[in-house]
């Protein structure tokens, strides 16, 4: 019978050295990395287009039936702008964090899970519809396993390459 994933967790966790605290806190340290790099390159494209595609001004002072007038002049730029700077921030994060950790995909999959919670808190400030909440973890998931996959096969390659 083959083992579960549980109880191969279990049996890993049973026997604790110093090689497994250095991994586990390479990928800690991975997964914030990736992180940060994933949240910077979000603020930053996100200004860049903000400044490209701005929203009317007065938008966040309004309230109720205004702000839904307001926002029916919103070009759809705006918002195609945000789901854009998700793609772009997760893939980043998420390529960072594989690269750096250099144990699989995971790295990049639990920095997509944290950059989701990011964006929908940020996305809390933005005016905004229910699509996008809904559109966030589909786009992140795709971007974060996008990114662990590219990750995993630029560090094999670069091992292959040293192997030769």
């Amino acid at each position: 019978m083959k083992p579960s994933s549980f109880s191969r967790f279990q049996d890993w966790l049973s026997a604790w050295d110093d090689a497994k605290t250095r991994q586990v806190l390479v990928v800690v340290l991975a997964v914030l990395s990736g992180l940060l790099l994933g949240m910077l390159v979000y603020t930053i494209t996100k200004y860049v287009l903000d400044q490209m595609f701005p929203f009317p001004p007065g938008l966040y002072m309004m309230q109720g039936a205004q702000k839904a007038e307001l926002m029916k002049t919103v070009a759809l730029q705006v918002f195609l702008v945000i789901p854009i700077t998700w793609m772009v921030g997760t893939l980043v994060g998420g390529y960072c964090a594989t690269r750096m950790g250099k144990v699989g995909q995971f790295p990049a999959w639990i920095t997509g899970i944290l950059l989701i919670a990011y964006f929908w808190i940020d996305l809390l400030s933005l005016p905004n519809d229910m699509a996008l909440f809904v559109l966030c973890p589909i786009l992140v998931v795709i971007c974060a396993v996008a990114g662990g996959w590219l990750g995993m096969y630029m560090t094999v390659q670069k091992s292959l390459k040293s192997a030769a």
